[in-house]
């Protein structure tokens, strides 16, 4: 509602008021049966004397007076735009005291008046309170009381100490949900119990020319799955395709947590940066669409992000975004609103005597999905390389010369709030590389399709039904082919490889590959 609908509404109740009382007071005393009967002094209880008509002098003359003001008062306010602003210090700080800590943030947005308010110590010294010493807090910690200084605090300190405490809180559950494993992946046994403990969400970022405006959606559907998150986007209110320069995905995590640990409704989110790609429309017209059907041009980018466009139209239709489980809650947390966790860490494989060193002594995990099947998963328990195969910054790595029976077709499914696809021949690898530490040294989730390939190609009979695919992230890329088997009216993938940097391999061994 308005300011002017404010004032309206304001003044047509103090008018129907003003009406209500004068008819009251033109009417008899002796005809209303709610007013009491005046009883003159010196007269009995017993035999009370009839009441003068009109009352004394000096109590008409008080009721006009007080009648006057009144109206006067009713005419200033009727005449003028009331709002908040005109509420003394005292009231409004009563009133901002009621908030949560959620809402004091928003508040202090407002304006200049406001943002004193909401930073007011006396207020935050009550969420601190709350949320850190009645909340536990300091007996999860085990840490001493919290001691201010001497002396006036500054503007602000309580909500400093309340939010990094809390924070600082919240970061110290990581490694508890991370301490069991799977045996068989290496990764987090109890991920996704993690997520949701710490209400972690993703955040899409679709930012304009300018680096200024930032158009923000939370994820419609995350898909857990053994290896990756899928997560997806579809929105119809999606900024034109042709302002947009870069696409970044943000993990958004609560600050403040009930006495139960779960995060609390509409709280303060931090927000931690994870990957970013940059996007041009006039390059994606000059480029070939990865795949597409009926409805949309499906373009794969860099980081796992699938971006869908409509054919009839050229504007978003939906994005996808396939991340890794390694490293995901620390990436989705700890990072900050501007750099991204530095999740790769130097290894100890630091044993000189050791023969092609950062070459061997690897096990391979693979799969291929969609977002909610799985089509192929397999494990190989030995996986090495040689010099020989190493060149042009890569090494070859054979991990699957068998065989491998899959489905009998491969797919992804898409869907917005209106429609609904599927795109044929496409889906998603999944990869985990573990060192004989049995900790992943590189992992890979990223989308690809089935490529024909000629009879020459394919070194293979049956060459007409012989496909290959390929998926890569910065750190290396997996090949492989699939034959279809009309025994068994299936896919059979065979000849996987992994391709990894040899950047990667130096900067984790030490080595010097070229």
């Amino acid at each position: 509602m308005s300011t002017q609908q404010h004032v309206d509404t304001l003044s047509s109740y103090l008018k129907s008021h003003k009406l209500s009382e004068g008819s009251a007071d033109k009417s008899s005393p002796t005809s209303s049966p709610t007013r009491k009967q005046l009883v003159p002094r010196g007269s009995s209880s017993g035999t009370p004397k009839a009441p003068m008509e009109n009352g004394s002098p000096a109590r008409r003359k008080n009721d006009s007076v007080h009648a006057t003001k009144t109206s006067i008062l009713r005419m200033q306010l009727s005449k003028k735009q009331l709002s908040l602003q005109d509420m003394p210090d005292e009231i409004l700080l009563r009133v901002f005291s009621f908030l949560n800590a959620g809402a004091l943030l928003l508040a202090a947005s407002v304006c200049k008046r406001w943002y004193s308010f909401a930073h007011d110590n006396s207020i935050w010294r009550l969420q601190y309170r709350l949320h850190v010493e009645l909340g536990g807090l300091d007996k999860l910690e085990k840490k001493e009381r919290h001691h201010p200084p001497d002396g006036e605090l500054p503007p602000g300190y309580w909500q400093q100490q309340a939010i990094s405490r809390l924070v600082a809180a919240r970061n110290n559950r990581i490694p508890k949900i991370l301490k069991s494993r799977n045996p068989s992946t290496c990764l987090p046994q109890h991920l996704t119990q993690g997520i949701a403990a710490l209400g972690v969400k993703w955040c899409l970022c679709l930012v304009e020319g300018n680096n200024l405006t930032e158009n923000n959606f939370m994820a419609n559907d995350e898909i857990p799955s053994k290896f990756s998150h899928s997560l997806r986007w579809y929105d119809l209110g999606f900024p034109p395709i042709r302002n947009i320069r870069h696409i970044r995905l943000y993990g958004v995590t609560p600050v403040f947590y009930g006495r139960d640990g779960l995060p609390i409704k509409n709280g303060p989110c931090t927000r931690s940066l994870m990957n970013t790609v940059e996007l041009s429309w006039s390059k994606l017209q000059d480029r070939t669409p990865d795949v597409q059907d009926d409805l949309v041009n499906v373009y794969f980018m860099e980081e796992g992000f699938i971006v869908a466009v409509w054919r009839d139209g050229g504007e978003f239709a939906w994005i996808n975004c396939i991340v890794h489980n390694h490293h995901l809650l620390q990436r989705s947390v700890l990072g900050s609103s501007t750099t991204c966790y530095p999740f790769m860490v130097r290894s100890h494989l630091n044993a000189h005597g050791i023969r092609d060193r950062g070459l061997t002594r690897y096990e391979g995990i693979f799969c291929l999905r969609n977002h909610r099947k799985m089509f192929l998963e397999e494990y190989s328990q030995s996986v090495f390389t040689s010099t020989d195969h190493v060149a042009s910054g890569f090494a070859s790595f054979p991990v699957f010369k068998k065989w491998m029976p899959a489905e009998d077709k491969f797919y992804l499914r898409w869907k917005t709030e209106l429609f609904k696809g599927e795109l044929k021949d496409v889906f998603i690898v999944d990869l985990v590389m573990v060192d004989d530490f049995r900790r992943p040294f590189w992992t890979l989730s990223a989308p690809t399709k089935l490529v024909k390939m000629e009879l020459a190609e394919a070194s293979f009979e049956a060459g007409q039904n012989c496909w290959c695919f390929e998926a890569s992230n910065k750190w290396g890329k997996v090949t492989g082919k699939v034959v279809w088997d009309e025994d068994r009216e299936k896919y059979q993938v065979f000849q996987v490889f992994f391709h990894v940097t040899t950047k990667l391999i130096n900067h984790v061994h030490g080595t010097n590959y070229e």
